[in-house]
């Protein structure tokens, strides 16, 4: 009996060896697992940061670009009052248009009028 229960003792500690040599084979593969856990959390937090650095210069571009921009009201006063001088360019066009139209109405009708004298007096002058 006593070398059944030395025999049963050799081979429960054999099993436990066997146990604890396993355990640590697992504890260090959790390890290992952890660690490419922390390693992919860490890549994955710079890549965060960097496209939120990213996102944070394009507001910030944005924001520049803003502040070049002409207020609406400034746009308004600036735009009427370039309609008011293009107004008054067209109206003084219009003036030197009609007035050129009648300058060229005005010669037309001197040289007609002087062409139907020079023919009543040539005719005068032909039957006379």
């Amino acid at each position: 009996m006593e070398q059944q229960l030395s025999a049963l003792e050799r081979l429960i500690d054999a099993r436990m060896a066997n146990l604890a040599i396993r355990i640590d084979a697992q504890a260090a593969q959790v390890g290992l697992a952890l660690a490419s856990a922390d390693k992919a959390v860490t890549k994955a937090e710079t890549a965060t940061e960097k496209r939120f650095e990213s996102v944070n210069e394009f507001r910030q571009t944005l924001s520049d670009q803003t502040k070049t921009f002409i207020a609406r009201v400034e746009f308004e006063v600036v735009r009427d009052s370039h309609a008011a001088h293009i107004a008054d360019l067209a109206s003084r066009l219009d003036k030197l248009e009609g007035k050129g139209v009648g300058l060229n109405a005005g010669w037309v009708y001197l040289v007609g009028g002087l062409t139907v004298a020079a023919t009543v007096v040539g005719l005068v002058m032909a039957f006379a």
